[in-house]
Order: C-alpha cells, then sequence, then structure tokens
C-alpha cells in the first residue's frame, strides 16, 4: 500500500512533489544496459552533443548544426527505410502527409534547425534542441510555450532498431512531423499548458499517462481501419507491427478514466495500447479532463 503523498509510476511508488519540481541531470547519464555503455567512442560523442545541446537549450539558441559521422548516416539509412515501408502501410494520414511536406528523406539526417524554421511558419510551433530526455515538467513547460524538445544524437549501431531513450530517429521520424498539423500542435500545447500549470503530482501524472497512451503509444481509427498516431510506436520497426498485430497487446477503446488509472512501463515493448476515433475526440477529452482537474488554461 502506497504512502501518503505518494504516487505509483512505472511500477513503484514515488513522491508526488517530484512530479511539480523535476530534477535537472547535469551531465550524460546511461541507464544500465544500455547498448553503447562499453564503447568509449560512442560515450565520448553522447557527451559532446549533450554539452553543445543543453548550452542551446538553456541559452535558448535554437538547434545547433550538427556535423553528423559516417557511423551515425549509416544508421540512419537504415533504419530510416524500414520505417518509411511500414508507416506507408499502417501510419495515420495526419502523419504521412506531414513527413511529406517536411521532406525528410532515407539518406540524409536532416538539421533540426532548418526544420524547426518550417514548422514555425506553418504552426507557430519551434523545436528546442535538448541534451537528452527532458524531466516531464520542464518538458511539457516548453511545450506550453510552444516549443518541441528534441534530441539531436542517434542510437547506438548495434542495435539499430532499438533505443532505450528519444532520439534523433524518435524525436524526427516520430514526433516532428505531425507537428505540421494545426489541431495536433493545439492538442499537444493544451497538454503542456496544464501540465505546466497544476500544482498536484497525481494531475501531471494524469496528463503524463494521457500523453503516453495518445501523443506517445496511441492508435487511431481512420476510415473504418485502426493506423498508428504515436510517436513512440511511429518510431520504432519493432512497436508497428506488435502495436498492431501482437497477441501480447491489449487494444481497446480510449476511455478517459481508464488511461489515466493504467500504469506502464516505458523500457519495455507496451502492452497495452488505446483506440482513439479522431483527433477531435482527443482534444474533446483532454478539454474535459482539464475542466474536471480546476486548471485554468482554457
Amino acid at each position: 500500500m502506497k504512502e501518503p503523498g505518494t504516487l505509483v509510476e512505472y511500477g513503484a511508488a514515488i513522491d508526488a512533489n517530484a512530479m511539480v519540481v523535476p530534477p535537472d541531470a547535469t551531465e550524460l547519464e546511461l541507464e544500465p544496459g544500455h547498448p553503447g555503455l562499453g564503447d568509449a567512442g560512442y560515450v565520448a560523442r553522447r557527451k559532446e552533443l549533450f554539452s553543445l545541446c543543453r548550452r542551446h537549450r538553456l541559452e535558448r539558441l535554437g538547434p545547433p548544426t550538427v556535423d553528423y559521422t559516417p557511423e551515425e548516416t549509416r544508421i540512419w539509412r537504415e533504419v530510416s527505410p524500414k520505417l518509411h515501408e511500414l508507416h506507408d502501410r499502417y501510419a495515420c494520414s495526419i502523419y504521412l502527409k506531414a513527413k511529406h511536406d517536411l521532406a525528410i528523406n532515407e539518406t540524409e539526417i536532416p538539421q533540426l534547425r532548418t526544420i524547426s524554421e518550417r514548422l514555425e511558419r506553418e504552426t507557430n510551433i519551434h523545436l528546442v534542441p535538448a541534451e537528452g530526455a527532458l524531466p516531464y515538467r520542464t518538458f511539457y513547460e516548453y511545450i506550453a510555450a510552444r516549443g518541441f524538445p528534441v534530441t539531436q544524437f542517434i542510437r547506438h549501431g548495434s542495435h539499430p532498431e532499438f533505443t532505450p531513450e528519444p532520439d534523433m530517429i524518435h524525436d524526427c521520424l516520430g514526433h516532428v512531423p505531425p507537428l505540421m498539423n494545426q489541431d495536433y500542435a493545439e492538442l499537444l500545447t493544451l497538454i503542456g499548458k496544464a501540465a505546466a500549470t497544476t500544482p498536484r503530482g497525481e494531475q501531471v501524472l494524469a496528463l503524463k499517462r494521457f500523453s503516453w497512451f495518445s501523443i506517445e503509444f496511441g492508435l487511431i481509427e481512420e476510415a473504418g481501419e485502426t493506423k498508428v498516431f504515436g510517436a513512440g510506436i511511429l518510431s520504432s520497426t519493432g512497436e508497428i507491427p506488435h502495436s498492431l498485430f501482437s497477441k501480447d497487446a491489449t487494444r481497446r477503446p480510449f476511455v478517459t478514466d481508464t488511461v489515466i488509472a493504467t500504469d506502464y512501463d516505458p523500457s519495455q515493448m507496451q502492452k497495452d495500447f488505446f483506440i482513439a476515433p479522431s483527433l477531435p475526440f482527443l482534444r474533446r477529452e483532454l478539454e474535459a479532463l482539464v475542466r474536471r482537474f480546476g486548471i485554468p488554461v482554457l
């Protein structure tokens, strides 16, 4: 039984205050079992990009221009075509149109500064350089100000199909394209404003779960078919078929009270998926949740 003032996240009890006052990692920390841990060259490169992107974030300089190495380009060229083929078959139309409009291709890693300028013209969203996965509250404070934090490092080459943390492939081939859609951008911004405004840890956690099972790992109905909507699925060659067809996963209609009561493990293939009937449906559900919580952002 959890103690008063605690919440359960990733199967463990946490202090509710940690959802509101997030920690700030000042140095690169790779989790145990990370595929790059024993690779001194990879760790050195990650530390270099960590320092560069953190400085650009804190000094509000926008995404730095990065000279990607031949190895990083090789990984991009290995993963991108496989994802492109799966996207054409299983991704929702919002994603496919946006990816086409941004002209993200399979041969060259794009520069996020250029993409940020395009997004700003289309939906008034800009990209914020992130040194790694930011704490949830910090992440959504940026989103509340219409800035989307993105990483600029590439996953380790020993497991190009997998990353235990958000990387350039996850962000650029998952999160970034739908930001070209105005309705999607407004949904995300509202989550950000609500999560950045409430002083209550349990509400931040509920909004985090709403976002996880929609923006990150959501499915959506489209012309009578179930399509992939969430960035965490879209950026993984394994998660796309798993989310739609695996017998080890459940797929249920998106019911907000069920969603915000459902815990998850971000380090594993997901086992719970929720299907939203439409993007406007998610907006209505989010607005109703924000009103119920009494968060003054509408």
